[in-house]
C-alpha cells in the first residue's frame, strides 16, 4: 500500500441484520484497519472545506464526552463522525495507556451476518436514530383494550431490549432529524452516559430518501424550532460542536477529488482529457445526497465486465451508460430538446441554424468513423461568431451546446458566457487558474466582446497574454469535449475601422489558427423585428390587438437605421415598456376585479405610447453625443 496519505471516499456505513428474534437491523460505522493511512488535513487540501470546524475540533487538547454535529447531509455527517472517531481512537492508541488497547481492536475480523446479539468495538459505531430510542422510551404508554391483543402486543414489545440498550462503554452515533423530541433529547442521550464517546448528529434538512431510515419523520418541526432545540442540548450537556457545510462554490472540487482518490486507490489510469467534473454531475443526478457513495457505484458499475488481468483505463465515454440519468434530469429542467427550442424561439437566421446543423453533423460523422476505428476523425469544435449586439449569438450558442449534448457530443451542457475582459486576472499569475478553471467547470463556453482581452489598438498587456496562452492550451486540450465561441462586434459589413473581433483575431495568430468556422449574424429587418415582437409577446402571455403591426414595424424602420439600434433585445424593451402604459390605463380604473382579458391584452395606444417614449429616449441621447463631440 502507498505511503501517501488518503481522504475518504465514501462514509464506511454497513447495515447488519441480528438473527434474534425481530431480525434486529443495524447500522454502523466500521472505521478502516489502516488508521495511518487516512488524514483529515489530507482531505482538507483536497478541497474538504466543508470539514474546516471538524479540524479545529481535533487540535483541541480535550474534547466533551458527547459532541455535537451539525450537517447538510447525512453522508458529510457521517464523514465527520468517521474523522473524529478515528482521531479519538489514534490520539488514545498514540498515549498509549497500554499496548492491550491497540491488541484488542478486530483488525481482521467483521461483525458476522448470523450474530444474534450486537459485539461492541472500538471499530464499529453504532448509527441510531433518536426518533428510535422516542419511541423505546414511549412504549410503556401503549393503551390496552379488554380483549388483550394490544395488551399482548405490548408484553412482547417490552420483552424485547434493542441492541443498542446493550452498548454501555464503546462510542455511539445518535441522528437527530427535525422531529418532535423536544422532551426526550437530553434523557435519550443520558441512556449512554458510560459510553466513551457519544456523536450526536443533527440533521437540518428533511430527506425523504434516507436509505437508513424504514419509515418517514412524525411530527416535523420548522428550521427555528430545530436550531433552538440543538443548541439547548449542547448547552445542558456541555458538549463541543461544530458545523459541516460547504461554501458556496466548494461542493463540486470536494467531489471531483473524492472520484480522483476513488480511481487512483484501485490502480485506474484515465485517458487524457478525462472528465472528473461530468461524472461527479452524473452522480449528482442520481442521488443528490450521497455522491460519493453514487461515485463509488457508478465505479464499480464500470468495472463489472472488466477483465481484472487487464490494465483498466477510463475514458469519457466509459460512462455513457448513465447518460440517461442526466438526460432526463436535462430534460425535465429544459423542456425541449435544443433543436426545437432553436426552432421554435428563433425567428429566421434560416443560414446561421444551417450553419449549426453542419456542425452537428460533421461530428456525428466524425464519431462514427471513430468508432469504426477510421484515423483522422477529428473535428476541432471551436468557432467565431461575429455580429451586433442583440442578434442572438449567445442564444444560439447555448442551443447549439444543448443540441450536442442531445446527440451525445458534449459529456454535459454545463454553459457559461464571460466577457473576455473577466479572463484578465488581478495580479500577474492569476489569469491562466482564472482561465483553466473555466474550462474545467463548463461544457459550453463562449467568451463574449473576445477583443476585450486585448488592449484597443490590438496590443496586450501581461495579464491578457496570459489569459491568452493559457486559453491556447485549454484549445489544444478541450476542442473535442468542449464546445467554445469567441463572440464579438464584427462582420462582413462593419467598417474595418469597427470591425474589433477582426483586430482581436489579427493580434493573435495562435487563436485564430484554431478556430473551426465563422457565424456571421447580420442585423434584423423592421418586418423581423415586428415578428419577434409579436413572438416574445405570445410567449409573455400578452395578446396583441390587431392593428399594432403597423405601428411596431414604423417605429423599427427607423430604428435599424440607428448606429446604437440594438436589434432583438429592443423588441423586449419596447414589449416591457407597453406593459408598463397597460398597467398604468388598466388601474386607472380602479376596479374591484378584472378579468383575465384585462391582464393579457395590449392596445394600440400602449404600444404607440411606448414607441413614443423610446423614440424620445433615443433622441436624447442623441443629443448628449453631439455635446460630447460625437457624431451619430
Amino acid at each position: 500500500m502507498a505511503d501517501k496519505k488518503k481522504i475518504l471516499v465514501k462514509a464506511p456505513v454497513k447495515t447488519r441484520y441480528l438473527k434474534n428474534a425481530v431480525s434486529e437491523k443495524v447500522t454502523y460505522l466500521e472505521l478502516p484497519s489502516d488508521l495511518e493511512q487516512y488524514s483529515l488535513e489530507e482531505d482538507m487540501k483536497k478541497g474538504g472545506v466543508q470539514f474546516k470546524e471538524i479540524e479545529e475540533l481535533t487540535r483541541k487538547k480535550k474534547l466533551s464526552r458527547v459532541i455535537s454535529l451539525s450537517a447538510d447531509s447525512i453522508e458529510m455527517g457521517l464523514m465527520a463522525v468517521t474523522y473524529l472517531a478515528m482521531h479519538l481512537l489514534k490520539r488514545e492508541l498514540c498515549e498509549g495507556t497500554s499496548f492491550e488497547v491497540w491488541d484488542d481492536l478486530p483488525f481482521d475480523s467483521e461483525f458476522e451476518e448470523d450474530d444474534e446479539k450486537w459485539t461492541e468495538s472500538k471499530m464499529r459505531i453504532p448509527v441510531i436514530y433518536i426518533s428510535e430510542i422516542s419511541r423505546f422510551l414511549r412504549k410503556d404508554e401503549i393503551p390496552f383494550d379488554s380483549g388483550g391483543f394490544l395488551m399482548a402486543q405490548a408484553q412482547e414489545k417490552n420483552s424485547h431490549q434493542p441492541y443498542w440498550r446493550f452498548c454501555t462503554h464503546e462510542p455511539v452515533c445518535i441522528m437527530v432529524q427535525r422531529e418532535s423530541v423536544d422532551s426526550d433529547c437530553v434523557d435519550s442521550i443520558n441512556l449512554f452516559a458510560k459510553n466513551s464517546n457519544v456523536f450526536v448528529l443533527f440533521l437540518e434538512n428533511k430527506d425523504e430518501n434516507d436509505r437508513f431510515m424504514d419509515e418517514l419523520p412524525f411530527g416535523l418541526i420548522d428550521a427555528e424550532h430545530f436550531r433552538a432545540l440543538r443548541n439547548n442540548f449542547i448547552l445542558s450537556l456541555a458538549s463541543d460542536a461544530a458545523e459541516v457545510s460547504f461554501g458556496k462554490n466548494d461542493r463540486n472540487l470536494y467531489y471531483r477529488n473524492v472520484l480522483r482518490q476513488n480511481i487512483r486507490q484501485r490502480d485506474i489510469k484515465v485517458k487524457r482529457g478525462f472528465s472528473y467534473e461530468r461524472v461527479v454531475n452524473l452522480a449528482g443526478s442520481v442521488d443528490k445526497t450521497s455522491i460519493c457513495e453514487m461515485l463509488d457505484k457508478i465505479i464499480n458499475y464500470a468495472l463489472k465486465d472488466v477483465d481484472d488481468t487487464e490494465s483498466i483505463v477510463f475514458q469519457n465515454s466509459t460512462f455513457d451508460f448513465i447518460d440517461h440519468f442526466t438526460r432526463a434530469s436535462s430534460e425535465s429542467r429544459e423542456g425541449k430538446k435544443g433543436r426545437t427550442l432553436m426552432e421554435t424561439n428563433l425567428f429566421g437566421l434560416s443560414e446561421i441554424k444551417q450553419q449549426v446543423y453542419d456542425v452537428i453533423n460533421v461530428m456525428k460523422y466524425n464519431q462514427m468513423r471513430s468508432r469504426m476505428n477510421i484515423g483522422g476523425s477529428h473535428y476541432h469544435n471551436v468557432h467565431v461568431m461575429l455580429g451586433a449586439p442583440g442578434t442572438a449569438k449567445t442564444t444560439v450558442a447555448k442551443y447549439m451546446g444543448m443540441m450536442m449534448f442531445d446527440e451525445k457530443l458534449l459529456p454535459d451542457n454545463r454553459f457559461i458566457c464571460i466577457n473576455g475582459a473577466e479572463l484578465k486576472g488581478m495580479y500577474v499569475g492569476h489569469s491562466a487558474p482564472k482561465t483553466k478553471a473555466l474550462f474545467e467547470k463548463y461544457d459550453v463556453i463562449i467568451i463574449d466582446e473576445a477583443y476585450s482581452i486585448v488592449e484597443y489598438d490590438g496590443k496586450t498587456d501581461s495579464f491578457g497574454n496570459e489569459a491568452i496562452a493559457q486559453l491556447i492550451i485549454e484549445m489544444e486540450k478541450h476542442s473535442t469535449d468542449k464546445l467554445i465561441i469567441f463572440a464579438g462586434y464584427g462582420g462582413k459589413n462593419v467598417s474595418e475601422k469597427d470591425n474589433r473581433m477582426q483586430a482581436f483575431l489579427d493580434a493573435n495568430p495562435g487563436i485564430k489558427s484554431r478556430i473551426t468556422s465563422t457565424f456571421y449574424f447580420d442585423s434584423y429587418s423592421a418586418d423581423e423585428m415586428a415578428q419577434i415582437f409579436v413572438k416574445i409577446a405570445k410567449i409573455s402571455n400578452y395578446k396583441v390587438q390587431p392593428g399594432t403591426e403597423k405601428i411596431v414595424k414604423e417605429f423599427f424602420e427607423k430604428r435599424v437605421k440607428d448606429k446604437d439600434f440594438g436589434n432583438g433585445r429592443e423588441a423586449r424593451v419596447l414589449l416591457e415598456n407597453a406593459v408598463l402604459f397597460a398597467a398604468r390605463r388598466t388601474m386607472a380604473q380602479n376596479k374591484e376585479a378584472y378579468t383575465e382579458n384585462e391582464l393579457k391584452t395590449l392596445t394600440a395606444e400602449d404600444i404607440k405610447s411606448a414607441a413614443e417614449k423610446m423614440n424620445l429616449s433615443f433622441g436624447m441621447n442623441r443629443k448628449e453625443y453631439k455635446r460630447i463631440g460625437f457624431t451619430v
